[in-house]
């Protein structure tokens, strides 16, 4: 129970108190990338895997199908020299930070459809003083927020926010040239089979935040897109040179230098928001209006002034 409880402390821990409202929030996790989206400002941990397979558990049962069907592929770290990690990184507290790979696209769907429940559930609780307890649907409830995975051009224009002038003078600064988790020129040459020293995945929330505070949007994992099988942004078995905004990586299955980074739209507006758009749009449809009565009139007074100069020409 204790566990349970950490997770509902984790999903609201970045709400404000007072006042509440559920439509003026930042969905836990995530930071603002315009009025409707919102992106995670880390790509998903083992941490956040657990919480997930844990409340699957105490909902379904450790024999359901529910909650075997989300466990992660181990043997993906086999399939390379870190036959250790294999034994480790989904189980072992030092890991726990670390972004979770080894999973396939259906059950980061499936993920999503599952935060998307708990955060709406937990706004709902929040904003009518109700208790939170284990709920595996959201009837009834405003399904105001919707984690999914981002489309191509959603990461794409992300990506391309680069660093603030702030992060780019620290990293001027700093000791350490590597911005991303990739492989650096210095090491053109070493494919991933040799370099064991160098790189592999790192804790999901370190090296450098772009604009908006996201850590790692190039390097570390590459993150899935709503297209299955189409990853971005690369990995920490890439090389630096070739990891790109529009460069698109191909996977098949689950991986271990595939991993996740989830968007949050805002689906549901309030009656406030409601009437505020409203409200502009009527403006926009008056100004509309009075501007094609100021060129209806402008067209009329060049005509008469083209039929009066006629008229002198004709005299």
């Amino acid at each position: 129970m204790k566990s349970f409880c950490v997770l509902g402390l984790f999903l609201i821990s970045t709400l404000p108190f007072l006042p509440f409202n559920p439509y003026t929030v930042t969905p836990p996790g995530t930071t603002r990338l315009n009025d409707s989206l919102f992106v995670d400002i880390c790509e998903l941990s083992v941490s956040d895997w657990n919480e997930y397979s844990f409340w699957l558990k105490r909902m379904y049962g450790e024999d359901s199908d529910e909650y075997k069907a989300c466990f992660p592929d181990s043997i993906v770290w086999r399939k390379s020299i870190y036959e250790q990690v294999a034994k480790s990184y989904f189980k072992h507290p030092a890991y726990y930070n670390f972004p979770i790979v080894g999973i396939t696209y259906e059950q980061a769907v499936a993920y999503c459809e599952w935060r998307s429940i708990q955060v709406n559930y937990m706004l709902y609780a929040r904003q009518n003083k109700l208790a939170y307890s284990l709920k595996d649907d959201t009837v009834g409830i405003p399904q105001i927020y919707k984690y999914r995975l981002p489309s191509k051009q959603e990461w794409e224009v992300i990506a391309s926010l680069g660093f603030s002038k702030k992060t780019l003078k620290q990293i001027e600064m700093s000791y350490n040239p590597n911005i991303y988790n990739l492989i650096y020129p210095r090491h053109q040459g070493e494919n991933a089979t040799n370099a064991i020293n160098l790189n592999t995945t790192a804790k999901v929330n370190s090296f450098w935040t772009n604009l908006i505070g996201c850590y790692h949007i190039f390097g570390n994992v590459a993150e899935m897109t709503d297209t299955k099988g189409l990853a971005k942004g690369g990995a920490w078995l890439h090389n630096a040179y070739e990891v790109t905004v529009d460069r698109d990586f191909y996977y098949k299955g689950s991986q271990d230098w595939v991993g996740v980074r989830c968007v949050c739209e805002k689906v549901m507006k309030s009656e406030k928001e409601i009437a505020r758009d409203s409200l502009r749009q009527a403006k926009l449809e008056r100004k509309f209006q009075r501007d094609s009565i100021k060129q209806e009139k402008l067209l009329q007074k060049q005509e008469r002034k083209r039929g009066d100069d006629s008229d002198e020409d004709d005299d």
